[in-house]
């Protein structure tokens, strides 16, 4: 079973369907190259949501994040789009925010330097205002 999916069944056992809290909610992605022990996205905010993408490495790796959000709500349709180089195993200080209520489509990709994908992300996120529904 993946990261996303376990996330997603500890989720839905845990709020049923009053959703889950936003504040320090973790979407995990897919991990796809050893060095990596963890990456994903953290959502946390309560008049608008954060959304901050990470990773943990076993090393101090250096290469690119891409990450797009597309965000539909009640004000509208945008489009978030970012590449980022990072260094030392760290995505730095990255913030995409969002308003709420609003449903949002992530996609993040982190690739090495030497192009060897290390992690994706691709999901679909509710932003209540005061819980997140996968």
């Amino acid at each position: 079973m993946t990261g996303m999916s376990l996330l997603l069944m500890g989720l839905l056992l845990s709020t049923g369907a009053s959703g889950a809290s936003i504040n320090g909610q973790t979407i995990d992605g897919d991990i796809l190259n050893s060095r990596i022990a963890a990456c994903g996205v953290e959502i946390d905010g309560t008049d608008f949501a954060r959304l901050r993408p990470f990773i943990e490495t076993s090393e101090a790796l250096a290469g690119s994040v891409q990450i797009a959000v597309t965000k539909r709500s009640a004000s509208g349709v945008s489009q978030t789009s970012q590449t980022n180089r990072f260094a030392d195993g760290s995505l730095g200080a990255i913030v995409i925010t969002v308003d709420k209520p609003s449903r949002v489509a992530i996609e993040m990709a982190v690739i090495a330097n030497d192009g060897t994908p290390l992690c994706r992300l691709q999901t679909d996120v509710e932003l209540d205002e005061h819980s997140i529904r996968l």
